[in-house]
């Protein structure tokens, strides 16, 4: 082993060495003292001296859904607060309805839910200083985006059907057998992308896996810009992830259709005719100064991937795995969508119909949705609960979604159960519109609380419906097995497992296809 005087003489000899062990140790010592200043005064589930608190973090990010389980378990109705380490802070975890709702109600300038995602994701170094600072796209997803799904469904309903033909050719009985997580990743760029920016870019394979590509450079990215100190960040960001490298070439991708849509705006007016309805339209017609640039639009454009990639195809995934072993929800799934399609054909509406469907969609994401905790926020000022607690400027506080899903006292006896049609049978029970998919509350978080719930939501439940219900009426799905092997953890983010396979095999019988 190295003793001390060898190490002298390597970094005398080797300044990056030096430089290098510096750094290391500067990133130690930001890091003990972040999560000092971080602490708060509620029990924590694992060690919490300063070195072996990294122990504790090291179990979170391999295991995070054991550990909020575990801590969820221990403090629900035993003070209903408790804390866990990552490796750069302490995260404070809330389990109880009241302390959840307390959240949703406290000021944006004193729990601050869009500077905790800058945080989370360091947005200025990964998706660029713009997107950080100016959101614009977020009323647009809220407002036009939104209005425009039931216009937009033939464009959905006819991508669906192109990506799946293309991705699944069975002949005659025979089964094909895809990844999941590759295969929904592929289809779901593809259909979101033809909402996007349209045809024919949408089917442009380049850029579908730009989009998909992107979404892990973010996520890594992310994971690393945080272990360096402020001054390395955009140095980092420029020469180790390779973030800058795909939105140029996105922004090549674009420019045609951006400089042709310029051209007819000029020409034509702004609502000139056949102008296209997708979300670069959208875009192009509200961004001033230098949001208007291509080099800005590609960046909203591959943001909007980062977003539909990194929760909507995870969560898809999930839905394909549970209909692929639990033929027992075929039949009734499969009735409902012929008899709807049968008399509406493939519209918005005739979806919404689809009672059975949408409870299954939600019951899957209740169940294993995309991550076990919801509704992040950051104390931009120090906050206490009503209990007394003290959050110090700078907590991150999050309720815990996987929980509360699994609690008998919200769901009742069966709540560890897969009950499809739980939220139809809720639904006949009374408050219908609170038992839709789309529908959020304390006791249902995958799209988090209050006026900062994902304002995606509504395309996101759209899109799994609409490729569940076409799955159903053109093809039969199963595991070679019966089942799957079990999702993998990220921190508390729930992945399908890299190895789930799906088996496909064109239906016999049944509506044509779409």
């Amino acid at each position: 082993m190295m003793d001390l005087n060898q190490l002298l003489a390597t970094c005398q000899s080797h300044p990056w060495v030096a430089a290098s062990l510096a750094l290391l140790l500067y990133s130690a010592v930001k890091a003990y003292i972040v999560r000092w200043k971080s602490w708060v005064d509620v029990p924590a589930l694992g060690p919490t001296g300063p070195l072996t608190s990294y122990l504790g973090a090291y179990r979170y990010f391999r295991h995070g859904d054991q550990v909020v389980q575990e801590g969820y378990d221990k403090y629900r109705g035993n003070g209903d607060i408790f804390k866990v380490a990552d490796f750069s802070r302490w995260i404070v975890l809330v389990t109880s309805s009241e302390f959840i709702d307390e959240m949703k109600r406290a000021p944006d300038d004193v729990l601050g839910f869009s500077e905790a995602a800058d945080e989370l994701l360091q947005v200025e170094y990964t998706m660029g200083p713009n997107v950080a600072e100016n959101q614009y796209h977020v009323p647009i997803i809220r407002s036009n985006f939104t209005r425009s799904l039931t216009a937009l469904f033939p464009d959905i309903i006819d991508e669906v059907s192109s990506a799946f033909s293309d991705k699944i050719r069975p002949g005659g009985d025979e089964w094909v057998s895809l990844s999941v997580m590759n295969s929904v990743s592929q289809i779901t760029a593809r259909v979101a992308n033809r909402t996007f920016v349209g045809l024919p870019l949408c089917r442009d394979q380049e850029f579908v896996e730009m989009g998909i590509r992107y979404t892990l450079d973010v996520v890594m990215g992310a994971e690393i810009t945080r272990m360096f100190p402020v001054f390395l960040k955009g140095i980092v960001s420029r020469f180790v992830i390779p973030v800058a490298a795909t939105t140029k070439r996105a922004c090549e991708k674009l420019l045609p259709e951006i400089q042709s849509r310029y051209e007819a705006m000029d020409a034509n007016g702004k609502h000139y005719e056949e102008k296209p309805v997708d979300f670069l339209s959208f875009l192009m017609d509200e961004a001033t100064g230098v949001e208007k640039k291509p080099e800005e639009l590609s960046r909203r454009i591959l943001m909007m991937n980062f977003v539909s990639g990194s929760t909507t195809s995870i969560s898809f995934s999930h839905v394909l795995i549970f209909i692929a072993t639990m033929p027992q929800f075929v039949a009734p799934l499969r009735e409902e969508v012929e008899a709807v399609i049968a008399e509406e054909g493939w519209t918005r509406a005739a979806l919404g119909r689809c009672h059975k469907l949408d409870s299954f969609v939600k019951e899957c994401m209740r169940l294993r949705g995309a991550g076990d905790l919801s509704s992040l926020r950051i104390a931009l000022k120090d906050f206490t609960l009503s209990n007394g607690t003290f959050i110090p400027k700078g907590t991150f506080v999050q309720g815990i979604a996987a929980g509360r899903h699994k609690d008998p006292e919200v769901y009742g006896a069966n709540a560890t159960e897969f009950d499809a049609f739980r939220f139809e049978k809720m639904r006949e029970a009374g408050e219908v519109t609170k038992h839709h998919a789309v529908s959020v509350g304390i006791d249902f978080l995958p799209f988090g609380i209050g006026k900062h719930a994902c304002p995606g939501r509504f395309f996101a439940v759209l899109l799994m419906k609409t490729m569940l219900a076409y799955i159903l009426i053109n093809y039969d799905v199963k595991t070679a097995t019966g089942t799957a092997p079990p999702p993998v953890y990220f921190n508390t983010s729930c992945l399908p497992n890299p190895s789930a396979e799906v088996m496909f095999r064109r239906r016999k019988k049944g509506s044509p296809v779409a």
